[in-house]
């Protein structure tokens, strides 16, 4: 469990850090804003280290897998309340979502969806394994999205830090290797 607060202490002080810090004028942001992007980030490295350590039967999944949601379910909540043109113009074309903000939301609610069905006892290991992939594949899309509508914002008002979605986006890909590297073939 230690880990699992070290691994969200990290993603919210680098989320201060980097848009805080360097970035002062986000300083009115970091009650919801900036919180979010550190809990989100903290979502997808858990559940890629829940997916290492089945893949290497090392420590126990279920601990990391549970704190993904945690996240999950704390990120949800918080999106919502800052999703408008004031937070997130590039989601927005006029007063409604545009297609990448309508994408981020889509491939949200299947992640959503996805780690609730995960979270049901009865499948079996090669159903949770396709489960897995499906979800995965949906954060995956999640986040590239958020990443193409927001751009790689690394200049010198975020210290040349790179963004909180493509941290994500790298420990997505990392848990994806990980569960391909242990397919379940099992009936």
């Amino acid at each position: 469990m230690r880990n699992v607060v070290l691994l969200f202490v990290a993603a919210l002080a680098y989320a201060v850090v980097r848009y805080v810090a360097f970035a002062p004028k986000n300083l009115d942001h970091l009650p919801a804003f900036v919180l979010n992007k550190g809990v989100s980030t903290a979502a997808g490295l858990c559940f890629a280290v829940a997916f290492w350590c089945q893949w290497r039967r090392r420590g126990d999944p279920a601990v990391w897998f549970r704190a993904g949601v945690f996240a999950a379910v704390v990120h949800i909540p918080l999106s919502l309340a800052v999703l408008r043109p004031a937070y997130f113009p590039e989601f927005f074309a006029g007063d409604r979502l545009a297609f990448t903000g309508e994408a981020v939301v889509l491939f949200g609610g299947l992640t959503a969806g996805g780690i609730y069905l995960l979270g049901r006892p009865t499948w079996t290991a090669r159903q949770r394994w396709w489960l897995s992939v499906g979800a995965v594949a949906a954060l995956t899309c999640h986040v590239l999205f958020m990443g193409l509508a927001r751009g790689l914002n690394v200049n010198a008002s975020h210290a040349y830090l790179p963004p909180m979605w493509l941290l994500s986006l790298v420990g997505i890909g990392l848990g994806a290797a990980f569960l391909l590297a242990d397919r379940r073939d099992d009936p």
